[in-house]
Order: C-alpha cells, then sequence, then structure tokens
C-alpha cells in the first residue's frame, strides 16, 4: 500500500480538488452554515471557476453542501436528531460490514492495516493532526473494503462523511489520540484472530466515541 503523503496547496486536477476541500469539510475548517464563495474557494485552492464548480456539485451531491438556486452553497449542518439518526444507522451497517470483514479479512487486508497503524503510532506526537487525520481516515476506509461489499461500503462512508462534517470536536489530547489507536490495535487483533462479534461491539463503541470527540 502506498505511503500516505500531503496534499500540495495547489488543486491540480478536479479530483485533487475534492479531496482538499472534503478534508477541510471534515477537520471543521468551514463551519456548518457557512457560505462558500467561488472566488474565496478559488484563491485558497488556486483552482480554476469550471473545476471548483464541479467540485460544489460533486460535494452537494453527497450532501456536504447545501446548494439554494440564486443563493449560493453552503456547509451542511445538522440537528441533534440528524446527527444521532446518522449515527445510529451507520453503527447498524457497520456491525454488518465488520461481521463480513472477520470472515473474508486476508494476510494482505492485515498487512495494509499494520502498515497505517505503524505510521500512526510513529507519528503520535509529531502534532501533525492533518497527517494523523489522513492515517485514521486511511485505517477505516481500508477495514470497510475488507467487507467485500462495495455497495455496504460505500453507504457507511457516505454517512460517516455527513455526519463528521464541519464536527469541531476531535482531538484535543495526546491521551485522546492514544485511545483512538489503541482501539485501532484491538480492532486489528480481534480482526486478525476472526473474532467478528467482539469487533462489531468494539466499532460500536468506538463509534459512539466519536460522536463525543469527533474523532475516530
Amino acid at each position: 500500500m502506498a505511503t500516505i503523503q500531503l496534499s500540495a496547496r495547489k488543486a491540480r486536477s478536479p479530483s485533487t480538488l475534492i479531496l482538499r476541500m472534503e478534508e477541510d469539510l471534515l477537520s471543521g475548517h468551514f463551519r456548518p452554515g457557512e457560505w462558500l464563495k467561488q472566488a474565496d474557494i478559488e484563491e485558497r485552492y488556486e483552482a480554476n471557476r469550471f473545476d471548483v464548480r464541479m467540485a460544489l456539485k460533486d460535494l452537494s451531491a453527497r450532501r456536504m453542501l447545501e446548494h439554494l438556486p440564486n443563493r449560493g452553497y453552503r456547509v451542511s449542518s445538522l440537528s441533534d436528531k440528524e446527527r444521532s439518526d446518522l449515527l445510529e444507522t451507520r453503527a447498524i451497517l457497520e456491525r454488518a460490514a465488520m461481521m463480513l470483514a472477520a470472515r473474508n479479512v486476508t494476510a494482505q487486508d492485515l498487512a495494509d492495516l499494520r502498515e497505517v497503524l505503524d505510521n500512526f503510532a510513529a507519528n503520535m506526537l509529531s502534532g501533525d493532526l492533518v497527517y494523523l487525520r489522513q492515517l485514521n481516515a486511511a485505517f477505516h476506509d481500508r477495514l470497510y473494503a475488507i467487507c467485500g461489499n462495495a455497495v455496504l461500503e460505500e453507504q457507511i462512508q457516505a454517512l460517516r462523511h455527513r455526519a463528521q462534517n464541519g464536527f469541531r470536536g476531535g482531538w484535543r489530547t495526546v491521551e485522546s489520540i492514544g485511545r483512538s489507536h489503541e482501539d485501532h490495535v484491538q480492532m486489528f487483533k480481534l480482526l486478525e484472530a476472526g473474532n467478528g462479534e467482539e469487533l462489531v461491539r468494539l466499532v460500536d463503541r468506538h463509534l459512539h466515541l466519536r460522536d463525543q470527540t469527533g474523532a475516530e
């Protein structure tokens, strides 16, 4: 698995721009309800007008942004009830995904997860939260992919992004980063052992920790 690299500031393609904007939305750089001006987006990401329009449409289609005709785009915001409903639905889907993952996991899957875990552990004290978030996302992305059901994986990712969008919680201390990493290590061990039931219990607890802190 290729090592994750930090994105350059300049968005050199529409897909790169979408990924950069998505990263900023998920990290809370843009506040829920905040209006996004196209000119500001072009300047921030050094992108052209066409690519910005395509990115805004893509993020709106995935409900990370809200498009109001004749007004523009703003960051989607969720009520407490909506966020709770998303978390509950995601938990149901993740239980199914983890049972499948425990059954389908391969030696290569475990090697890929181990690489991410090792990178995270090596950088925990670096203070580079952007890179740690990327590694955190890489772990969850790989974990979902192991289930082998592309539709299930897609739905979990969509709910994950909607619930996390603009959430300004996140890791506040080194201890909270460490707790998240410890959960990931335990998930790895349960996956390696093929223990789907315990993996489901741990992921449930991990999800509710995320709902309180904004970081998985």
